[in-house]
């Protein structure tokens, strides 16, 4: 038998973090697009954090090039789904949030992403391409469900919010050459992955409690080669084929 109070004392004793925002968080549905590096951490501190229901997807069985960063994983299960891996060790650290995973990618349908998403409080974009990734902005444009998006590559890193049709989309800023990055071209030291994962997570637990200002338009773009921060506001674009139509 679990005892909740005790399990999350320490998180509501930071200031103005009361039972009534731990109880948001007991109530709230999560859509986490991806759980590798980056996605796994943000789901592991959503977990932990006392979220009641999670909903994952990740496509694929695990390699031991994802062991660098991949920590929901195991070495020694190389070859099997990620997702049946990882719902293991997640339920390990919150059996009492309910948990579903999806071994699917997000834009094989134009119904996919919205599908998963649909009934979800927030949802977190983590997949390594943008095929995907776009497919997430506009379900969550749709349906009118705010979206962090996070993403990392070598050393740099960035996190946003998408609040439909009130702050910019991905698809608002997108360079045409972006949409043709290689899933699988770029390099990651864990670490950096995992980073931006917990500040995911912690913009979604903001979001989701109102506790503290989430990031409401800017982008935080970090430079860990030279342990550098930038927050530029993005625009929405008027002609954006996502979410300017309303």
């Amino acid at each position: 038998m679990h005892d909740y109070n005790e399990r999350y004392r320490r998180q509501m004793m930071m200031k103005d973090f009361t039972p009534e925002k731990q109880e948001k968080l007991k109530n709230a549905s999560v859509f986490v697009g991806g759980i590798g590096g980056l996605g796994g951490a943000t789901a592991a501190y959503l977990a932990s954090a006392g979220i009641g229901r999670l909903i994952i997807s990740h496509y694929g069985n695990l390699t031991e090039t994802n062991m660098n960063r991949q920590l929901l994983m195991d070495i020694n299960r190389v070859g099997e789904p990620r997702i049946e891996i990882a719902y293991e060790n997640l339920i390990k650290i919150n059996p009492d949030m309910r948990l579903e995973m999806h071994n699917v990618r997000l834009d094989e349908s134009k119904s996919k992403a919205k599908e998963l998403i649909r009934g979800c409080d927030i949802a977190m974009s983590a997949r390594p391409n943008f095929p995907e990734r776009l497919a997430m902005n506009k379900a969550c444009v749709d349906l009118n469900i705010p979206m962090v998006e996070a993403a990392m590559d070598d050393m740099y890193g960035y996190l946003f919010t998408v609040v439909p049709h009130k702050t910019a989309c991905l698809a608002c800023n997108m360079p045409e050459n972006d949409k043709d990055w290689k899933e699988l071209g770029f390099g990651v030291l864990g670490a950096v992955s995992g980073t931006i994962g917990c500040l995911a997570a912690v913009e979604m637990i903001k979001i989701l409690t109102g506790h503290g200002e989430p990031l409401n338009g800017r982008m935080m773009h970090i430079d860990f080669m030279k342990m550098r921060t930038v927050m530029p506001t993005l625009k929405r674009n008027p002609a954006c084929p996502v979410c300017s139509h309303k």
